[in-house]
């Protein structure tokens, strides 16, 4: 019995898509780059038209200015104010021969006196110009027009200079020049493909740079004249010859003569014309392979596919082997399977229903691996999404950390008010342990997203690393567990760096358990602490370092190493090579956020099999070692100070009230800066001032602060948030002087930081510390920087200290702004868009000879201008304290 075959879609054209989706996409999307390109050319055809006019108008003022100079010169000859005109014709012949052009001598009505294109003594014609009068009266040069030489008979420009003797006008000096001149000395700075036609104030041809003598004198085309409007610019437009022509033009200054600089269409458009034909002629060639390759495989496979389509129907009736003759492994596999098969189907019925059954066991296990790789492939694209989840809230860590925080801080709070009520079961209080657990989850969690996003408020102090380590000794030793051999290294004569302490130890252990996890909890763990210089070579393969003293910090594991492909993404966000729930991934990201906030720099070094080195490159201090900060040590306890609360945030607010009253402190609020500020001013006693650092309205915490502590000189301050921005943080490090205790904080770390507060404010004031009425008093600074960032930051610093600041983008507005304003101090920038900041400072000197200048610069010293005892220098980047000490300071006593 035969057997009917719907229809379908043939083979053949499947094969055919198959190769046009591969082919053509590629053929689209090199036609969309080579559109690009043809963009790209155009732009930069354009720019360096303009560059080539602007080239051209420079010679040509360069020529005309050397001119107007020699004519001037020339001017004083005593021979000229002593009437020996043969004598001073003498003296042009000579200064013919040094500038190329003829020198010519008029009377104030026109009439020539003196030529050097004609020998002394000949008659010379009379020869008035229409501007001469116009040059008598504004005793300026002046550069003619195109004419025709009276004597030379070709055409000629001129330069006229009045000559003044005793005060009154008495000759016109002129320098008559052949067109041809103007030629010579341009075409030497013209682009290989380009023309440049200049042309005087009416239009007329001075020169083109191709076939001088058919343009010179002769008038331009209306049409490209009308489209050259303005000082500078570009078109496109017909040249005299009728082409089309990409211009660039500008204008003299001298002259007002119009340089335009011309190449044709044709040029600028023959390499895309090259592209286009190169790109039709290989999508051709290769839609023709595809076709041949289409149609082969389709023969390749064709007609055993039709003979086993034919075969498949009479399956169980043939005794022997199937013939159908195929190259083609598969088919000659599922020939075999069905010769098999049949003849299976002809010995038994039984024998084929269990192969049947066996054949749907293994559909069936088949099945239930597609199942499990598609719930895997589900497992997969849910870690993705996580992922890409995660890199969304890496990216918006600011916002998310301060509402997020809040958040922990109003339950966090609550649950440490709720602790204290009477009546509580133990199972309410193994509750709210775990709520608050949860909460310092929470609080972790936000602390590792402004870590990795360089976004902590760092409180940086100079430290010596290497005791550090030491005092690490105990810490990693239980953390590491036994079977890791610790080693420290400590080298002799160690600086001091500058950083915070808290990340540091945190870095080293980060550090120091990831080494465990990479040597399976046994091995040889080294760290080591010592100097290191970066210089020029290092930092030419190492972009993100920079120059100079470094302490080191190596931790050294002998793990199994890491190779290339996962050594280039370790310090990605949410990188692992740990198994699933053994880590986040934050570890050494955070390390690099860290190191690199503080103006450092990471190495990593390692080999498959023998182990991992990373070295931690932190700036070096030249200053003493600090005293650490050790209120986290302090007893829980409360006092009677009156406290004022300020917070946006209702609920925050509520918590924290409750949380200061409870410790016993008298407690005033405030919802925003202006009302906390009517409080201060009404004069009501406030002890410490406890302010949310991101405030709504145009009044913010810091100038709350600084206003506060005008009025009451004693007063503590502390801030509070959960992200700091910019207003106490400048180059992610808290302000000198300014306390700060990061959202969600527990009750007990709220109590300790207010007691170190309070006792800070208290504690005397060390000898040196109070300032001379100079430095004391509030100064107006002239703040003059032209990058806007850098000039926002510098101003909020230096307002932080109590001065006013003058802003100004450029030389111009800071001469504006001194003309009316009293300037103490000038602070400017050296590379300024109008005139340098050693210009500008000199100019402000002649007005204030006394006036303190500060020069704002990334140069180690500063040349063409005088360093005396008015002047400093600050290096880029600078914080607070040096501009404290850079404005403050009294000039020098000489």
């Amino acid at each position: 019995m035969s057997r009917t075959f719907s229809s379908g879609i043939p083979a053949r054209l499947i094969i055919v898509a198959v190769f046009a989706v591969i082919v053509i996409p590629g053929i689209i999307f090199a036609a969309i780059l080579m559109n690009r390109y043809a963009e790209v050319q155009r732009g930069r055809y354009q720019q360096e038209a303009i560059e080539a006019a602007t080239t051209g108008a420079a010679v040509v003022d360069r020529h005309i200015r050397s001119w107007q100079i020699t004519l001037q010169t020339l001017g004083t000859s005593r021979a000229l104010r002593d009437g020996d005109l043969e004598g001073f014709y003498s003296q042009a012949l000579e200064v013919k021969a040094f500038i190329g052009a003829d020198i010519g001598l008029r009377d104030l009505s026109g009439q020539q006196l003196v030529n050097t294109r004609q020998s002394w003594g000949k008659e010379l014609p009379f020869t008035p110009f229409p501007v001469d009068q116009q040059v008598i009266a504004s005793a300026r040069p002046h550069v003619t027009n195109v004419f025709t030489g009276a004597i030379a008979q070709r055409p000629l420009v001129a330069v006229i200079v009045p000559i003044f003797i005793d005060g009154a006008p008495r000759y016109l000096l002129h320098v008559g020049a052949e067109t041809a001149l103007f030629a010579d000395v341009i075409k030497p700075m013209i682009p290989l493909g380009w023309f440049v036609a200049i042309g005087d104030r009416d239009g007329v041809y001075v020169t083109r740079s191709e076939d001088h003598d058919r343009f010179t004198g002769q008038p331009g085309v209306p049409a490209f004249l009308a489209q050259a409007v303005g000082k500078q610019g570009t078109f496109v437009g017909k040249s005299a010859l009728g082409e089309e022509i990409l211009v660039g033009y500008a204008r003299s200054e001298l002259s007002d003569w119009l340089v335009a600089a011309n190449i044709r269409r044709s040029v600028v458009e023959q390499p895309l014309r090259s592209a286009v034909i190169a790109l039709t002629a290989g999508g051709v060639t290769s839609l023709f392979v595809m076709l041949i390759a289409a149609t082969l495989l389709w023969r390749l496979i064709g007609k055993p596919l039709r003979s086993l389509t034919l075969v498949s129907a009479r399956l169980g009736k043939f005794s022997g082997p199937i013939q159908v003759p195929t190259k083609l492994t598969e088919f000659i596999a599922l020939r075999d399977a069905m010769s098999e098969a049949s003849q299976k189907l002809n010995a038994s019925s039984a024998e084929l229903e269990a192969k049947v059954a066996d054949r749907t066991a293994e559909l069936a296990q088949a099945s239930e691996l597609v199942r499990a790789e598609a719930a895997e492939r589900q497992r997969i694209e849910a870690m993705l999404a996580q992922a890409q989840k995660m890199e969304a809230v890496g990216n918006l860590t600011g916002g998310v950390a301060h509402d997020f925080n809040n958040l922990l801080q109003v339950v966090g709070g609550n649950l440490e008010l709720l602790k204290k009520e009477p009546g509580l079961s133990e199972k309410a209080h193994t509750r709210i342990a775990n709520a608050v657990a949860g909460v310092s989850r929470g609080a972790q969690l936000a602390a590792q997203l402004l870590a990795f996003g360089r976004r902590q408020a760092l409180e940086p102090r100079v430290i010596n690393v290497g005791r550090f380590i030491r005092g690490m000794d105990d810490l990693l030793r239980r953390t590491l567990g036994e079977e890791i051999e610790i080693e420290t290294v400590v080298a002799g004569g160690l600086w001091h760096t500058f950083v915070d302490p808290t990340n540091v130890e945190n870095a080293i252990l980060n550090l120091a358990i990831n080494a465990r996890d990479a040597m399976d909890g046994a091995g040889r763990l080294t760290i080591e602490a010592g100097n290191s210089y970066l210089d020029d070579d290092y930092v030419r393969w190492n972009a993100e370092a920079a120059r100079g003293q470094y302490v080191v910090i190596s931790v050294t594991d002998t793990g199994s190493g890491m190779p290339p492909e996962v050594l280039a993404k370790v310090f990605e966000p949410f990188f692992s090579t740990k198994p699933v729930g053994k880590g986040t991934g934050l570890g050494l990201s955070m390390v690099y956020g860290f190191v690199k906030q503080s103006g450092g720099h990471v190495k990593i070094y390692s080999e498959v099999g023998h182990g991992t080195t990373i070295k931690l490159y932190l700036p070096r201090s030249h200053d003493t070692e600090d005293v650490l900060d050790h209120s986290d040590q302090l007893p829980v306890i409360g006092g009677t100070e009156q406290v004022l609360v300020v917070e946006d945030d209702d609920a925050v607010r509520d918590t924290v009230v409750n949380m200061l009253s409870e410790l016993g402190y008298r407690v005033l609020q405030a919802p925003n800066a202006q009302s906390a500020m009517s409080i201060i001013e009404s004069g009501t006693q406030i002890d410490l001032l406890f302010t949310d650092v991101i405030m709504p309205g145009p009044l913010k915490s810091a100038e709350l602060a600084r206003s506060a502590k005008a009025l009451l000189p004693r007063l503590a301050v502390l801030f509070t948030s959960g992200y700091t921005e910019n207003s106490i943080v400048h180059g992610g490090r808290l302000d000198e002087g300014v306390h700060l205790l990061s959202k969600p904080y527990t009750r007990e770390a709220m109590a300790r930081k207010l007691r170190y507060v309070l006792a800070a404010e208290k504690a005397p004031s060390p000898p040196n510390s109070s300032a001379t009425s100079d430095d004391a008093a509030s100064l107006t600074v002239l703040l003059v920087e032209d990058d806007a960032i850098i000039r926002l930051d510098a101003a909020e610093m230096i307002e932080s200290l109590g001065h006013k600041v003058l802003e100004a983008g450029s030389g111009r507005e800071a001469i504006a702004l001194a003309e009316t304003h009293t300037i103490d101090r000038l602070m400017t920038d050296i590379g300024l868009p109008d005139i340098s900041g050693v210009d500008l400072a000199t100019r402000l000197r002649e007005r204030n000879a006394d006036l303190i200048v500060v020069f704002a610069t990334g140069r180690s010293q500063l040349d063409g201008f005088q360093m005396d005892n008015r002047t400093r220098l600050v290096s880029k980047p600078y914080g607070a304290a040096d501009l404290a000490a850079a404005l403050a300071a009294e000039r020098l006593q000489t």
